[in-house]
């Protein structure tokens, strides 16, 4: 059987439309015993297509879902704590984990969203792969049968909770990215679900769907799971189609989508404005002219767009932003972009306030969209914690130290289990940015967003941020909520400016961490060390538990002086020649101290 034919039976067998050449690509894969990951966006259909590929493969399937929960005792396997109690470490009492079962079977271990997983587990895998076998404590070598082979699936780079696989783990893959599916065949699993409904509510539930993915306030779109639940819901809840759609699409989109950090609309409102532009006044579904149930992209080029004309005049930005619709400028990161580096100057040209705040919105979006593709994904390292047993408590039983225990303590008792489970890193950080005439707006707002992108995702960062130039400046305290384009604006709108009196600014980024709640505390300056004012500050570091020095290389840069603080404050200097790089020294910053490392 050709691999053609192979593709139409797994269609057939599992109800899949379209993904001819996705099929073909993961079938070629495993067929040559490789193993295959999966990435795309959430409800696309990869665990339907990792399962009907390992189904076809006439192989024992064992799936995994991944967390940051996830433990190497749960992937690789365990002991029963009453056989060893009674009879000890004998082989009756391992239970094998997933990948052992698969490895002994031959079959196929289906990892699902496996970059969700913590990177201790995750490398377990490693000696599998290569080599097709692992050793397991107190067990032994286990060996794989031949036709072992591991089908991952992961979530795309900028989701949330996401960390990047270990270049050695990626490195025994083969990717297959997969995305939205076109709109015919999105509209064909439509009709094979609901072959009795009209063709307008087909297409709605569809073109509402459709439209959440380009909408200048969605991050992330839905997938065709949204339309499925719009299809089963909009009759229920009102006899007439636009009225029920509405209705279902408030239901049904807003744990499907993800807004944008910098969106001044709610969700409801951006909700009801794509229902708007789905029907006409009358309530008609707008049925398009073509097949594509979608209006044109967000990132449609404007007219005087991409013409190579590079924009360098304030008074030329202002005009392209006065002269163009929102939705082409929003999606266009190169003018965004430059609409941000230059957002003091502009705010202060444009004197419609309607123009304003659109040149706002889109020097917010740009700024953090462009940190996000600086930093990648992002997920810092749990720790590992024992505690004894408790009424409610979760976590595997530490087997060891329960049996020492026992022992220890002769008749047994609940108490005595000691349970091990995996917690984030609680982290407090003060954030301190040279904002002296070195520093320009977009600069600052890089760094800024960097940490407070980083916050705003890994959730448990504490955080507090702060400028200087020959005085400190709180941006945002401990205590302080803000959303993350509060922050974001009020960097762009800065005006650097005076002298440098970086002493003032340790001390007041020390006294800032005392009102932190964690005891994992951390400071990070960024500045090029030249101190215009002031005594010198390597004697302030030393008030920190940690400082981390990023040191913006420039003529007037002060490397000596950086050291001393950086040495002082028990942490280590990272030099950066552009702020694009601050994001990721960042985040190696926060991984460091999270992991307990010396850096």
């Amino acid at each position: 059987m050709t691999i053609e034919a192979d593709v139409q039976q797994i269609k057939r067998r599992s109800g899949i439309v379209g993904r001819d050449s996705e099929l073909e690509m993961g079938l070629a894969a495993i067929s040559a015993n490789k193993h295959l990951m999966i990435e795309g966006p959430v409800g696309v259909g990869k665990t339907v297509l990792a399962s009907a590929i390992a189904a076809h493969m006439g192989r024992p399937v064992h799936r995994i879902d991944g967390d940051e929960r996830y433990t190497e005792q749960k992937l690789s396997g365990w002991f029963d704590p009453p056989i060893v109690l009674e009879k000890g470490y004998i082989e009756e009492a391992f239970i094998p984990g997933p990948l052992t079962e698969a490895m002994k079977d031959g079959g196929v271990l289906f990892v699902n969203e496996m970059n969700r997983m913590p990177e201790g587990v995750q490398n377990i895998l490693l000696p599998a792969m290569d080599e097709g076998q692992i050793y397991v404590p107190k067990v032994g070598q286990i060996n794989a049968r031949d036709g072992f082979v591991i089908i991952a699936t992961q979530n795309p780079r900028e989701f949330v909770a996401t960390t990047a696989l270990s270049e050695a783990l990626s490195d025994r893959f083969e990717l297959l990215r997969i995305d939205y599916q076109p709109a015919d065949e999105e509209l064909e699993i439509l009709k094979g679900r609901f072959s009795d409904a009209k063709d307008d509510a087909l297409g709605s539930s569809l073109w509402i769907t459709r439209r959440t993915r380009d909408h200048p306030n969605i991050r992330r779109g839905a997938s065709i799971r949204a339309a499925i639940s719009m299809m089963r819901l909009f009759g229920t809840l009102s006899p007439d189609l636009r009225d029920g759609m509405r209705a279902a699409a408030h239901m049904a989109l807003p744990t499907r989508i993800e807004m944008r950090e910098e969106s001044r609309a709610t969700t409801s409102e951006v909700i009801d404005q794509i229902v708007d532009e789905c029907f006409s006044e009358e309530g008609n579904y707008r049925r398009p002219k073509s097949d594509e149930p979608l209006k044109p992209s967000a990132g449609t080029r404007s007219p005087n767009a991409g013409t190579g004309k590079r924009m360098v005049d304030v008074g030329d930005i202002a005009n392209l932003i006065e002269t163009h619709h929102e939705d082409e400028l929003l999606g266009r990161d190169d003018i965004g972009w430059r609409i941000a580096q230059n957002y003091s100057r502009i705010r202060l040209v444009l004197s419609d306030p309607a123009a304003l705040e659109l040149a706002r919105r889109i020097a917010i979006s740009a700024t953090i969209r462009k940190v996000l593709h600086l930093l990648g994904p992002v997920n810092l390292p749990t720790r590992i914690i024992h505690e004894p047993y408790s009424i409610g408590a979760s976590g595997d039983v530490d087997l060891e130290s329960t049996v020492e225990t026992m022992i220890d303590g002769g008749k047994a008792h609940p108490s005595d289990l000691i349970l091990e489970k995996r917690e984030p890193k609680d982290l407090s950080v003060v954030l301190m940015l040279d904002a002296s005439l070195s520093m320009s707006g977009d600069k600052l707002a890089i760094a800024t967003a960097a940490i407070s992108v980083l916050a705003f995702r890994l959730k448990m960062v504490e955080f507090a941020i702060m400028t200087f130039n020959d005085k400190p400046r709180t941006i945002k305290g401990f205590d302080h909520s803000m959303n993350l384009d509060e922050i974001v604006v009020s960097l762009l709108e800065f005006n650097a400016s005076g002298y440098t009196n970086i002493e003032e600014a340790l001390r007041g980024g020390s006294d800032a961490l005392s009102k932190a709640t964690t005891k994992n505390r951390v400071g990070v300056i960024v500045t090029d060390g030249n101190y215009t004012v002031g005594a010198n500050p390597t004697d302030a570091a030393s008030s920190f538990r940690r400082l981390f020095v990023v040191m913006t290389e420039s003529h007037d840069c002060q490397p000596q002086v950086c050291e001393a603080m950086a040495r002082n404050g028990r942490g280590r200097v990272y030099a950066v020649s552009g702020f694009e790089e601050v994001p990721k020294v960042l985040y190696h910053v926060l991984r460091v101290v999270a992991q307990g490392s010396p850096g």
